[in-house]
């Protein structure tokens, strides 16, 4: 969700509040594309360690905790959510009851001790209200600065620390990652996910766009020279490349096991994606062995001259195909603010109707793509006059392609 910070079927309607550019499909009814929408069309909500963190400090009991996630998951279901992708493993640390991760600074009481659990939480209020839940997790990342001194003893994280292996762990100006290349790391992050899976009644497991935080040549050399000398002939980069595919590979069959469904959400740039973080969207949005659903962020305007929206949403279509596994994230912190990225497109988002039109967009165009919002506290609590607005326009879209769902 963000660098600062998934099928359905749906067609044109006659009447909207938006005028952007629209396909028809002449095989489907109004009434059957809302209804399509209703029942198919995932539309999800990510919500980050930082929101959860106000979660635990606003609630004194556990009670009043799974009050507090009741009534954002109701307000959240107003804007047409069916699925929630909780952060559950930021930064190698847990905010469930885990023997293989420490508890997360995020859910800690004052003695470090889980205050609640934060998944079991979640867990059964989305079951009761109807919601499906992801798991979303951080694989690589350790802490999102150069500081080991978080690092906890008596877990993997410390034995990577201290191992005669110095590459085990990279460090960039934007943390400290595990290497993905080190064959233990990986057992390391699919033990975890396995322990999720065995323990919390899920829907699904959720990556981000985490993974190699470094282009050079000098953190991995020891992995890369082993490679060779065993008679590899991938380039360095490709060999990074097939490191995280490797992974993603085994978690989509490790999910899949347990009946569940598997995303990654990468940055809205392909060939960046491929080519600065050896991250291959390209094979994973193309093949049936590694995602189920891909989620890029294209957290921009229909303004933006460098990448717009409509565009950027066209070469992930070209990409996915109709294959139904194509979800959007969409940038609701951006609403009111001035994108300095955008260049000439940057005043676009203080219209505050991007969003809704963004969505509109979706909805009419393209019958197999849902959308998720980032990030959930913009739709659940009360915002300024400016981020209100923006929700209501949001609110007037959603009536049209789910009628039921949005109020």
């Amino acid at each position: 969700m963000k660098r600062i910070f998934v099928i359905c079927v749906a067609v044109i309607f006659l009447f909207s509040s938006c005028t952007v550019p629209q396909k028809e499909n002449p095989n489907m009814s109004e009434e059957n594309t809302q209804n399509a929408n209703i029942a198919k069309r995932i539309v999800a909500a990510w919500i980050y360690y930082n929101e959860i963190e106000n979660f635990v400090k606003n609630s004194n009991s556990e009670s009043e905790f799974t009050e507090n996630i009741e009534n954002a998951v109701d307000r959240l279901t107003q804007y047409a959510v069916n699925t929630i992708v909780l952060h559950v493993r930021a930064f190698d640390d847990a905010f469930y009851k885990s023997d293989i991760f420490p508890v997360s600074k995020y859910c800690a009481d004052s003695n470090g001790n889980l205050k609640f659990d934060v998944l079991k939480c979640f867990v059964e209020v989305c079951r009761e209200k109807g919601v499906k839940l992801w798991c979303w997790i951080n694989p690589y990342r350790i802490n999102k600065a150069d500081d080991t001194s978080v690092i906890k003893k008596g877990y993997f994280q410390y034995d990577a620390l201290n191992s005669e292996n110095k590459q085990m762990l990279i460090h960039s100006a934007n943390g400290v990652y595990y290497n993905p290349a080190d064959g233990q790391v990986k057992h390391h992050i699919i033990d975890g996910i396995r322990e999720i899976l065995e323990n919390y009644d899920v829907d699904g497991i959720h990556f981000d766009d985490y993974f190699y935080p470094r282009t050079d040549k000098d953190f991995d050399s020891s992995y890369y020279d082993k490679y060779k000398s065993d008679g590899g002939i991938l380039s360095l980069s490709d060999f990074r490349r097939e490191n995280v595919n490797s992974l993603i590979y085994s978690v989509c069959a490790l999910t899949r096991k347990y009946g569940k469904v598997f995303s990654i959400s990468p940055i809205s740039n392909i060939e960046q994606n491929v080519n600065s973080y050896y991250a291959n969207v390209k094979l994973w949005a193309t093949s049936q062995s590694y995602v189920d659903y891909i989620i890029p962020q294209i957290y921009f305007g229909f303004e933006n001259s460098v990448q717009p929206f409509a565009e950027t949403l066209k070469k992930w279509i070209e990409l996915t195909g109709d294959s139904g596994k194509l979800l959007i994230g969409l940038a609701v912190y951006k609403s009111g603010t001035t994108d300095s990225y955008a260049k000439t497109g940057k005043d676009e988002w203080k219209s505050r109707d991007v969003i809704s039109k963004e969505i509109d967009f979706i909805c009419k165009n393209y019958k197999n793509v849902g959308f998720v919002y980032y990030s959930s506290s913009f739709l659940y609590n009360d915002g300024d006059e400016g981020i209100e607005k923006e929700k209501i326009n949001i609110l007037n879209v959603l009536k049209s392609h789910f009628p039921v769902s949005a109020t």
